[in-house]
């Protein structure tokens, strides 16, 4: 079986953002107001992280494309912004102020998003109308 697209980072947040709120929900019922708000917190920062990533990749392709080859600061960037996550992520479960298992989840939700517009992909429907 062939995949018919790759899914674009685009989809794959408003897919995240999509799961987060049914997820939400679903705590806000099942659980407490806490781990709902938690848990679009941890979506909303793996959100952010998506939309940095994408950021950081462009920028190191304009800088290699004007160096003519890779930069120090262009592979010095994404380890640097996976150590800014860490570092986020550690703040906000030692403030104490969130729900851990309702932040657990919202994090989770990209991945689940990756798995959805990876299925889309592969069977070949898109997440946007195309015209």
């Amino acid at each position: 079986m062939r995949v018919k697209a790759v899914p674009t980072v685009g989809a794959i947040q408003r897919t995240t953002i999509v799961v987060a709120v049914l997820a939400a929900v679903l705590l806000l019922i099942e659980a407490s107001p806490a781990s709902a708000v938690s848990c679009i917190l941890g979506a909303a920062l793996m959100v952010a992280n998506l939309f940095a990533l994408s950021w950081i990749v462009q920028t190191m392709f304009v800088l290699a494309r004007q160096a003519g080859g890779a930069t120090t600061a262009g592979l010095i960037v994404a380890p640097m912004k996976m150590l800014l996550l860490v570092g986020i992520t550690f703040l906000i479960v030692e403030s104490g102020r969130v729900n851990l298992m309702g932040f657990l989840a919202g994090t989770l939700t990209q991945f689940v998003a990756i798995f959805i517009e990876a299925g889309r992909a592969l069977i070949g429907t898109s997440s946007t109308p195309s015209c």
